[in-house]
C-alpha cells in the first residue's frame, strides 16, 4: 500500500501547527514584540521627529527596527504574523482535539479493559455482586455500566470539555484583541475644566487628543461644580472634583476615582490656578474680560495672553503664596494665602508695565483704560476623557476560560473498573489528575466493598441507602 507523499506532508504539517512545542515558541516570540512595544518609540504615540531621532542615534540597528516596523508594532507584519500563527496554531490544535473530547465524553457501550498505568488493589470479598458494586458507586457519584460480573463507574465524564472550552475563550480573546488592534486606538484627549464651568465633549476644545474625535461617538455633558485641593507643607495630598452630570447627579472624582458615563472614563490627573481679568473704561465699564487657565505646574512659569487689541499682551507668571527671597520671588506653598502676579504688559506695541500686581489692583494701560486681575481666584481641573472600547467582549471571553476551568477541576475525571469474582474483588481504577488522591478514594473504596472469607460484609450506613 502506497502513501500519497502530498498528504503526508500535508498530515505532518497540520500536526506541526496543533503541537505545544509550537505554541510555547510563539507564545515567546509575541511576548519579545510586545516587549519592544513597550521600550522602543512608536507612532502614533510620539512624534515622527522623535521617532526619526530615535533611529538615527541608533545608527544601522535603529534601521533596521525601522524596516522591520518594529517602531509601529500594531501595524507591522512582524506583530501579525506572528499573531497570525498563534491563531493558526490554537484553531488547529482544538480541531484536531475535538474528536478526541467527543470520544471522551462518550459513555461505553461495554466495560473496557484496563489500560496501561492504571492502578490495582485486589481485596478478599464473599457474597458480593455486582449490582451491589454499582449501587455503591452510583451513590458515590459515578454512572454505571454492569455487564455480567463487570462494573464499569465513570465520573467527571464531561471534564475534557472544559479543556477545550478554555482554549476557545482564548480564541475568542485572540480574535476580539485583534479586531481591537485593527479597529485602532480609542479617542483620547486631556482639557481644562475650571469651577462652574461647563463641558460639552462635541464642542470642547482639548488640550491634547490622540486623534480627531468621531462624530458618531454619543454626547458627554458635565460641568465642573468644585475643585478641592489638600495642601501639606511637601505639596498636594489629595484633591477632589465634584461633577453635576447631564442626569442632574453629583459624583466625586479623585486620582484612584474615575467617572464612568458608557462609553467614557473621566480621569483626573491634575489642577491649576484660574484668575479673570478685566480691561475697563474711565467709567468702569468693562471693554474685554475672561477667565486665564494657567499653567499647571510649575505655577511660576511664564504664560501670556492677548488682551484684545492688537499688539497687546500680558506675560504673567503666577505665585500662590508670594515670598520675596534675596530679591527673587518664590511661592512657600500651593494655598492661596498671598497671591501675586509677576506681569509685563505690552500695549499696542510698547511696553507700559513690568512688576508685582496683587488681585484687584489696577494697573492703567491708557489715559482712559485700565487693566487688572480680579479679586476671585478660581480652580480648574485637568481631565482626561477617555473612550472605552471592547471591554464587554473581552470579560465575556474571560468568563468562557473560567467556565472552562470550573468544567476542567470542578468534577476531575475518575474511572473505575471492578471485576467479581467468587471469593475476590479486582479493581483497577484511574484519576487524571491528583493520582495520589485517586489512590487513597480507590482504597477506601476496596476497604469498604471487601472482606474476609467467613465474615458478613460491612453493614451499610444509614446515609447510603439505596437511591
Amino acid at each position: 500500500m502506497t502513501t500519497d507523499p502530498l498528504r503526508a506532508r500535508l498530515r505532518r504539517l497540520v500536526v506541526f501547527l496543533g503541537s505545544g512545542r509550537l505554541a510555547v515558541m510563539l507564545l515567546v516570540a509575541i511576548s519579545c514584540v510586545l516587549y519592544l512595544y513597550l521600550v522602543i518609540p512608536q507612532s502614533g504615540q510620539r512624534g515622527e521627529r522623535e521617532i526619526l531621532s530615535w533611529v538615527e542615534a541608533r545608527g544601522a540597528v535603529g534601521h533596521m527596527f525601522q524596516a522591520l516596523g518594529v517602531t509601529d508594532v500594531l501595524h507591522s507584519w512582524l506583530f501579525w504574523g506572528v499573531y497570525g500563527l498563534l491563531f493558526v496554531n490554537l484553531s488547529v490544535c482544538m480541531a484536531r482535539r475535538l474528536s478526541v473530547v467527543a470520544a471522551l465524553c462518550r459513555f461505553p457501550e461495554r466495560p473496557p479493559r484496563p489500560a496501561t498505568g492504571w492502578l490495582q488493589r485486589e481485596v478478599a470479598a464473599v457474597g458480593v455482586t455486582a449490582e451491589g458494586v454499582a449501587r455503591k458507586l452510583r451513590r458515590d457519584g459515578y454512572r454505571t455500566l454492569v455487564a455480567e460480573r463487570s462494573v464499569y463507574a465513570l465520573r467527571g465524564r464531561f471534564a475534557a470539555v472544559g479543556h477545550w472550552v478554555f482554549h476557545a475563550g482564548l480564541l475568542a480573546i485572540l480574535v476580539v484583541g485583534g479586531a481591537l488592534a485593527v479597529a485602532g486606538p480609542p479617542f483620547g484627549g486631556s482639557v481644562g475644566v475650571g469651577e462652574g464651568e461647563p463641558f460639552e465633549l462635541s464642542t470642547a476644545r482639548f488640550l491634547s487628543s490622540n486623534q480627531a474625535l468621531d462624530p458618531e461617538l454619543p454626547p458627554l455633558r458635565f460641568r465642573v461644580e468644585s475643585v478641592e485641593v489638600d495642601v501639606e507643607p511637601k505639596g498636594v495630598k489629595e484633591f477632589d472634583v465634584t461633577l453635576f452630570t447631564a442626569d442632574e447627579q453629583r459624583t466625586k472624582i479623585s486620582i484612584n476615582r474615575p467617572h464612568r458615563s458608557a462609553p467614557y472614563q473621566v480621569m483626573l490627573h491634575g489642577f491649576g490656578f484660574m484668575p479673570g481679568w478685566v480691561v475697563v473704561n474711565s467709567r468702569d465699564r468693562p471693554l474685554a474680560s475672561a477667565w486665564l487657565k494657567l499653567l499647571p505646574f510649575p505655577f511660576q512659569e511664564q504664560d501670556s495672553f492677548p488682551l484684545g487689541p492688537e499688539d497687546s499682551t500680558v506675560f504673567v507668571r503666577f505665585y500662590p503664596d508670594h515670598r520675596l527671597e534675596n530679591g527673587e520671588d518664590r511661592t512657600a506653598s500651593q494655598k492661596l494665602h498671598n497671591p501675586r502676579f509677576r506681569t509685563r504688559v505690552v500695549w499696542r506695541g510698547e511696553e507700559v508695565y513690568q512688576g508685582l500686581l496683587a488681585p484687584g489692583e489696577r494697573l492703567q494701560l491708557a489715559e482712559d483704560i485700565e487693566f487688572f486681575f480680579l479679586p476671585e481666584i478660581r480652580k480648574y481641573a485637568l481631565l482626561d476623557i477617555i473612550e472605552e472600547r471592547g471591554h464587554a467582549p473581552v470579560f465575556a471571553c474571560f468568563g468562557i476560560m473560567i467556565f472552562g476551568l470550573f468544567l476542567r477541576y470542578g468534577r476531575i475525571r475518575k474511572e473505575i473498573l471492578v471485576r467479581v469474582g467468587d471469593e475476590s474483588l479486582q479493581l483497577y481504577g484511574h484519576g487524571e489528575i491528583f493520582e495520589h488522591l485517586f489512590a487513597e478514594d480507590l482504597d477506601r473504596l476496596a476497604e469498604d466493598l471487601g472482606h474476609e472469607p467467613g465474615k458478613a460484609p460491612p453493614a451499610p450506613s444509614e446515609e447510603s441507602g439505596s437511591p
